[in-house]
């Protein structure tokens, strides 16, 4: 096997080079050309698979509806009727839950390693990189996030698969021996990447080489499922954005039968020849006919089949939701307002299933991260020591109905297993710094409220005495 540097070089080399790129995929692709695109193998078609992916994510779409028989390109973008919708993002955004709701993080270790890494996680959004890392890994298969030091404290990003090249481990496919990451998005320029060695390659030359010490590639990644015989996997976009291609293929053709066939159209049966014909509110038209000959006005009325094509549309969407496990009542505006808690637990059950195994996933990237950030601080700061992070996943909150949610707070309340100024914090999280302001506003309300007890019992007390002595 070639030194991974070496390899990894020659990607970079080959990718950028003005000569050697390859073309990207055009707008007004064909149906056999997606079908090409996603079938082809080696690790350009992968990246350009990703490409795409990432472009239907984005609402990019328009550009990947076939061509009509004899349509040039001018005719293409003309098109009166083109229409899409972005099933791609809201699939893969409902999937993609693990981090709506911000995380708890608990760093022990040594307290100068840990002050820093709370430093570094805290002037980083994690919880919104780590968002967006959880969507480009559901979607693309694998995501990964970056991190360097810029102006004096690390810094840290997500990075896409279609802007990442990688020379596995054999024996290990989820390892990295080597990292290509694309940092312009034409593919002018990339970084290589070793354990040991850093080179900076542009237009098909190496602009900068050097030994950078950190010991591993800067770049923690996750996967979709764990790697079997690559370090590759599919995302969901492999099934999802093929099907959402045809899916607007339809919608546009439903479009075009609407436009073209879907009204009557006035027929005018032998008008007068010697009459312009003007067809208005204010204006009769006048008939000269001889004999039994036909004449009048009719509206004619095509066999559209719309009511089947939407239909169509429906099966497609519901067949779509079935393969990727999400129940239909997700995406249903007319969700019955009677619905259980039990009920809406049953229906979300395998979207909660997906959650602890990208949970699993999840926890062993954060680690990873914070032990990029330690080692970049051990580098730049000196820092000495080492650090572990713990992460908390809140439990995902269903929708119950207003009885329902009395009853579970009375009953978590009465048993411990929450206290008031934590549900006060839950119904309103940007009231209250933490839980010991939320506590002092509960005790002040407990208070206000005991002093009103008392001036009540005084009055009531005072009007009873009165009535009393008025009675005698």
């Amino acid at each position: 096997m070639p030194d991974p540097f070496t390899a990894a070089l020659s990607i970079a080399l080959e990718i950028t080079s003005p000569y050697g790129a390859p073309a990207s995929f055009g707008p007004g692709a064909s149906a056999a050309d997606l079908f090409a695109l996603c079938t082809d193998t080696g690790d350009t078609a992968r990246r350009r698979r990703a490409q795409m992916q990432w472009d239907f994510y984005r609402g990019e779409q328009l550009r990947y509806l076939p061509r009509q028989p004899g349509e040039n390109h001018a005719d293409f973008a003309r098109r009166p009727h083109r229409h899409f919708m972005n099933l791609t993002r809201v699939l893969v955004d409902i999937l993609s839950q693990l981090y709506r709701v911000p995380v708890t993080r608990n760093i022990t270790g040594d307290d100068r390693a840990t002050e820093r890494i709370r430093a570094t996680l805290a002037r980083n959004p994690l919880d919104l990189l780590l968002l967006h890392a959880d969507r480009l890994c559901r979607l693309q298969g694998v995501a990964a996030i970056g991190a360097s030091w810029q102006d004096g404290r690390c810094a840290l990003w997500p990075w896409p698969a279609h802007r990442l090249c990688v020379v596995p481990d054999p024996d290990w496919p989820a390892r990295p021996l080597a990292v290509v990451a694309l940092a312009a998005g034409d593919g002018s320029l990339a970084q290589v990447w070793t354990p040991d060695r850093f080179a900076s390659v542009s237009h098909g030359r190496v602009v900068e080489e050097a030994d950078h010490g950190l010991g591993r590639v800067p770049f923690a990644f996750v996967h979709d499922r764990p790697p079997v015989d690559d370090f590759w996997v599919e995302g969901r976009g492999a099934s999802i954005v093929p099907a959402n291609a045809e899916f607007n293929q339809k919608l546009t053709e439903m479009a075009q039968t609407v436009s073209l066939q879907g009204f009557g159209v006035m027929e005018i049966v032998n008008p007068d020849p010697g009459q312009p014909l003007v067809v208005s509110p204010s204006r009769a038209i006048q008939f000269r006919v001889a004999g039994d000959q036909p004449y009048g006005v009719n509206f004619k009325s095509p066999n559209a089949p719309i009511a089947g094509l939407i239909a169509d549309l429906e099966f497609h969407l519901r067949t779509l939701l079935k393969s990727q496990r999400i129940p239909e009542s997700v995406l249903s505006v007319h969700a019955g307002t009677t619905a259980s808690g039990v009920s809406i637990l049953a229906q979300n059950s395998p979207v909660l299933e997906d959650r602890q195994e990208r949970q699993l996933a999840f926890r062993a990237l954060e680690s990873d991260l914070a032990g990029l950030c330690l080692t970049l601080l051990r580098q730049h700061e000196g820092v000495s020591g080492h650090a572990e992070l713990a992460v908390d996943y809140p439990e995902p909150s269903l929708e119950q109905s207003a009885t329902e949610r009395m009853a579970v707070d009375d009953w978590r309340l009465r048993h411990g297993l929450v206290t008031p100024w934590q549900l006060m914090r839950r119904d309103d999280p940007d009231a209250f710094a933490s839980d010991e302001e939320a506590r002092a506003v509960w005790q002040a309300n407990v208070r206000e409220l005991q002093v009103r007890s008392r001036e009540s019992a005084v009055r009531s007390n005072s009007e009873g005495n009165n009535h009393s002595a008025g009675s005698s």
